[in-house]
């Protein structure tokens, strides 16, 4: 009987010990508020990547929010987020009005981590985590040539920057080759983490005959397709001038262009390539589909995706493509030779060979059983290497607090090193 009291008395304490340690946890584990800060209000690469991760943290442990520089217009997709949004407009070239608006940001709404998308993000961003506030400062770059393109001065403030900041990603192995040739970073502070698309949304979406007829392609035309915004670097004339070759040779073939340019960015294109397309008078087979929200659509009823940039980091539209079921064509430079596999989902061309970029065109236009085995391997390099559920747990375990997370960051990071 003393023994039952004994037993009964001992299991009692060991539940008032449990719910005790379980309440402190509680206590303790507080919600991390990340503030997102981007250089502009755009749908390109990296604002794709802050969408992504907004949308699909953990909202049991994170409060997300975002920042930008650049733009009067909150897009749909980013207003839809149900999340605090705040425009820090820069209008001059160094701005320290808006270096201290965003400092007031992560003062005023205790931001615990200031996760910060290209350079002039993460140098602006500096001050407001660092200086006058104690928040987490994390640096993405999202190309090589980002890195390789910073001026000898802003270089030297970077130097300083970088050894100082909790944690730099690069998108891909070659970013972060390239950071940590550029910059003394420590080790343990310059990760890896690939950027990833939701290939699930590819699967089982809108009827593609529905979606074709509402982008005019007959049932008889084949649709060559690119998905990025009129910028110097994505090179769009390359394809228009490639594209006007195949018409010579190939009938029944349109072009279909998404995405927008900028009036303020002085490198965007937009004007010259629709001049292009006037004096050739491609009007009524290249379609300027502009900014979209179903682009998972859209490139479903393409036949062949083709990204003729000169640099990119880890392009997501390509691997959005490739998610999609299509052969891909793409220029031979970093980034987009990270991805496409030769002979295997696609072809590789050298930047502005014309004639090359026709010819392969030109193979996938024609060979159906070849865009179907591109295709399927594409669908299948995409599912086990670009998964953005894998993206999402990485990124979450970099800004939780050292004490919660179950991994270090450099133990997650890919083979970069």
């Amino acid at each position: 009987m003393c023994e039952q009291k004994l037993e009964s008395q001992i299991t009692t304490d060991l539940n008032h010990l449990w719910l005790n340690a379980f309440s402190r946890s509680m206590t303790n584990t507080k919600k991390q508020n990340v503030l997102f800060v981007m250089v502009q209000m755009d749908m390109g690469g990296s604002e794709h990547l802050v969408h992504s991760l907004a949308s699909k943290l953990d909202r049991s442990r994170f409060n997300p929010s975002i920042a930008w520089f650049y733009g009067d217009r909150v897009l749909p997709a980013f207003k839809e987020l149900d999340i605090p949004l705040y425009h820090v407009p820069k209008v001059r070239r160094i701005d320290f009005s808006a270096l201290q608006r965003l400092a007031d940001i992560i003062r005023k709404e205790h931001i615990d981590v200031v996760h910060a998308h290209h350079f002039m993000s993460m140098m602006y961003s500096y001050y407001g985590s660092k200086v006058v506030n104690n928040a987490k400062l994390i640096f993405t770059a999202h190309s090589a040539w980002e890195v390789q393109q910073i001026s000898w001065y802003w270089r030297l403030l970077a130097s300083h920057v970088l050894g100082r900041i909790d944690a730099s990603v690069g998108v891909s192995e070659a970013v972060t080759a390239q950071m940590r040739k550029e910059f003394p970073i420590s080790r343990s502070r310059l990760i890896t983490i690939r950027n990833g698309v939701d290939v699930s949304s590819y699967a089982n979406r809108a009827d593609v005959g529905e979606v074709r007829k509402k982008l005019g392609i007959a049932k008889n035309e084949k649709a060559i397709g690119m998905v990025a915004n009129f910028k110097e670097v994505k090179n769009h004339l390359f394809l228009l001038k490639a594209y006007n070759e195949l018409r010579k040779s190939c009938t029944g073939i349109k072009l279909l262009l998404v995405g927008q340019g900028f009036g303020s960015d002085r490198d965007n294109t937009e004007p010259l390539v629709r001049n292009y397309v006037r004096e050739q008078h491609l009007e009524d087979s290249v379609s300027f589909l502009g900014y979209r929200q179903d682009v998972p659509d859209v490139l479903r009823a393409l036949d062949v995706f083709c990204l003729t940039s000169n640099e990119e980091g880890l392009p997501i539209s390509l691997i959005e493509a490739m998610a999609a079921g299509l052969p891909v064509v793409g220029t031979n430079v970093k980034g987009i030779q990270d991805v496409i596999r030769p002979n295997m989902n696609g072809f590789l061309v050298e930047p502005d060979d014309v004639v090359g970029l026709k010819d392969v065109l030109a193979v996938l236009v024609r060979d159906e059983a070849l865009k179907r085995i591109f295709g399927r391997e594409s669908q299948k390099i995409a599912w086990e290497a670009y998964s953005l559920d894998r993206c999402i747990e990485q990124h979450e375990e970099l800004f939780l607090p050292k004490r919660e997370r179950q991994t270090e960051p450099g133990s997650f990071a890919l083979e970069a090193y």
